[in-house]
Parts: C-alpha cells; structure tokens; sequence
C-alpha cells in the first residue's frame, strides 16, 4: 500500500512568544516492513532544520524560532510504502516463560518498568486473567492480552492525558490508544516479555485518518511483532511506524519549550490517502489541503521556570 500523509500541528499564543525551541519525530521509518520513499517538512516561520537519529534509531527534527511570533505551523507530510503482514502468530513457537539470552542486552530495557508503564498493584485483575500456561506459546498470549484489553476497557478521548500513567486507565476503564499500549506493553513485561511502544498512523479508508499508538512484543522466532489492543489486531499494512520507544515520553511527535507570558493553545490534524503510484519528487508542491478539522488538545504536560526579571515562562508541550 502507498499511503501519502500529513500531519498538521499548530500552536497559538495569547501574547507573543519570544523563543522557541522543538523537536519532532514525525518522519516515518525504513525498514523490512516499510519504505518511506519521501519526507518533506515545513515550518510556518522561516526556520533551520537539523535531523539527527536518536539512541532508539527515530529520525529526529529540531529547531529554534528566534522570532517574536503568536502561531506556529508545523506540517510534516510524508509517502510511505508498506507490505501486507505477513505474521502467523498461529505458526509462532516460542513458549513461556521466555528466558532472554545475555548477547541480547538491547532486550532487557523493554522488560523493565518505569515512567507511565507502571508495576502497580491495580494490574493484578489483568494479570490473573491474561496469566500464560507454561509451555503455551507466546502467540497466544499475545493474542489473549490484546483482546482483553480490547474487551475490557473503553476507547474515550479526554479522559487521560500524555502524562497518564496506567493507573488511570486500570482506574477509569477509559482512554485512548496510548493508554491501551501502555497497558499492554505493562502486562507483557509482567510475563517477562520484552514490550514497546510504537508510534505512527493508522490508515482507515472511509473513516477519519488518526496518529496512533501500539505495541510491539519481541518474539526469538518472529522478531517485533506489533499488535494493537485498541483495534485487537496485528498491526498490518495499513499501520504506518514513525518511532519506537519504551514508552509514549521517547516517542513524543513533537515537544518542546518557548519563553514567553502567553498561554498556549495546540491543533491538531492528520490526514491519509491511498496512492496508486509513488508521485514524482516534486509531490510536496502539490498536497491536497486537508479537509479533517482540527483537533484541539487539551492534555499538557508543563514545566515553569521563573526568571529573575520578570513573569516570563517556558513550557514544555507535547502533542
């Protein structure tokens, strides 16, 4: 499938900001189950563009606004090329418990809990009831842990917020796609299971296109599989990968700090199209607008620092 996508962020002030300094992780990645042949981004504010990899292997943009302004739009667009999964977690024969072999120390940061994946005790219904056999092989745990969480809990924006630890979807019942892999990524680690987070976008014909969030379990026979308990599916061709991490804080699409009085309004919107052929290289002069309205966000994540001369702050957002 050759999918173009566009993620449109703006950011608005009620007074100017005086700087402003980002990062995102918005350009998807290339690898066996993906290619993304072109990644364009564009900054409202004349800007310089650096990229760099960071230590989970995303591809990295940032850059400082200098200039006093009251809105920002970023809008990353990109055209990815992705291939049918091709996973049988029927086929998998890999059981549990699963014993990590030491020449596999990459592993063993994706067992351990930490930030909103947390080892609380409210886990323990999930746990009891997801529990795996000895010798049942690790497919089917996968396959039960998704659909659980699927069946269990309710998909409901602005219940949570980017900084929600599992707690509160285990306390609610409630959230969205972030919490649902935070769980899931929680209760695999639980079984000794290396979990990830994962990033990107979901592609629906018909329906509205939506960044998105799953998980990804390692498997020694299948490698990372993805499976997402929001849907209770394996994440297949229709799932686009931007960044992986061992949960939502190293993946943040786009974060921050600016310096300024003014408080901050964030939109959001992301559209997807199915492509018949990869476009010519000058595709990103010609993107369709985006008729999907923007989203507001309501969940921050703020962090204020006082000066000494004066009320200015900076805040960290994330979106």
């Amino acid at each position: 499938m050759i999918l173009q996508i566009q993620h449109e962020t703006r950011l608005e002030y009620t007074d100017a900001v005086l700087e402003w300094l980002a990062e995102v992780r918005m350009e998807p990645v290339s690898d066996e189950r993906q290619s993304c042949h072109s990644f364009h981004l564009s900054v409202s504010q004349p800007v310089t563009l650096f990229r760099y990899q960071d230590g989970f292997g995303n591809h990295v943009h940032h850059f400082n606004l200098l200039t006093p302004h009251q809105q920002v739009r970023v809008l990353a667009a990109s055209i990815v090329e992705t291939t049918p999964a091709e996973t049988d977690l029927a086929a998998n024969s890999a059981t549990w418990p699963l014993t990590l072999d030491n020449d596999e120390p990459e592993l063993h940061g994706y067992v351990q809990f930490g930030g909103p994946v947390r080892d609380t005790p409210l886990l323990a219904p999930v746990l009891d009831a997801t529990r795996p056999r000895p010798g049942e092989r690790l497919g089917a745990v996968l396959e039960r842990v998704s659909r659980h969480i699927h069946e269990r809990f309710e998909y409901a924006r602005a219940v949570t917020n980017v900084s929600s630890p599992i707690d509160d979807l285990l306390t609610q019942g409630k959230g969205v796609c972030q919490d649902f892999a935070h769980l899931m990524i929680a209760v695999l680690r639980s079984f000794g299971v290396p979990a990830r987070y994962v990033s990107g976008y979901i592609h629906r014909p018909n329906m509205d296109s939506q960044s998105h969030a799953w998980c990804e379990a390692w498997l020694p026979d299948l490698g990372w599989v993805g499976m997402d308990p929001t849907n209770n599916c394996v994440a297949g061709d229709h799932f686009v990968r931007v960044a992986v991490g061992r949960d939502f804080t190293d993946v943040t699409p786009n974060k921050g700090v600016y310096r300024g009085k003014g408080q901050e309004s964030v939109w959001v919107r992301v559209g997807t199209r199915a492509l018949e052929r990869v476009p010519s290289l000058s595709w990103q002069e010609e993107l369709p607008p985006l008729d999907v309205p923007l989203t507001a966000l309501h969940q921050r994540q703020r962090f204020n620092w006082w000066r000494n001369d004066g009320p200015e702050q900076e805040q960290q957002q994330q979106q």
